[in-house]
């Protein structure tokens, strides 16, 4: 849950300020950013959530995906108000895409690391 905190206020902060240079000068880099920062978000989202509840998967549609989802709301959003900034319908679909994509690589990861803990624990 920490991490998720963490990270979005991390998120909120680099908001704050006006997008560096490069983030313009390449096409695409500013959809390629939003969909690494929101994997990342994701899967601290999944990471608590299955801490939380150990089912053996997150459903695509689920918790972690909605939380993220409205955490993309809220800084494409916030956005509006920063100077230099503007909300963008294409970021909150990368956001989203990130994010979706974390939750298939949480149930892909997680069964792993649960067979890893159950032989490093026999």
């Amino acid at each position: 849950g920490l991490l998720f905190i963490g990270w979005m206020i991390a998120l909120l902060v680099e908001s704050s300020h006006p997008p560096l240079a490069i983030i313009g000068a390449v096409e695409g880099l500013d959809k390629a950013a939003h969909f690494l920062a929101f994997i990342i978000l994701g899967l601290f989202i999944c990471g608590a959530s299955f801490s939380l509840n150990p089912k053996p998967v997150i459903p695509l549609f689920s918790m972690p995906l909605l939380l993220a989802t409205l955490s993309g709301i809220a800084e494409e959003s916030y956005q509006l108000y920063v100077p230099g900034r503007a909300a963008d319908l294409m970021d909150l679909l990368a956001d989203i895409g990130g994010a979706g994509c974390a939750v298939l690589l949480a149930n892909r990861v997680a069964p792993l690391i649960r067979l890893s803990n159950q032989v490093n624990s026999e």
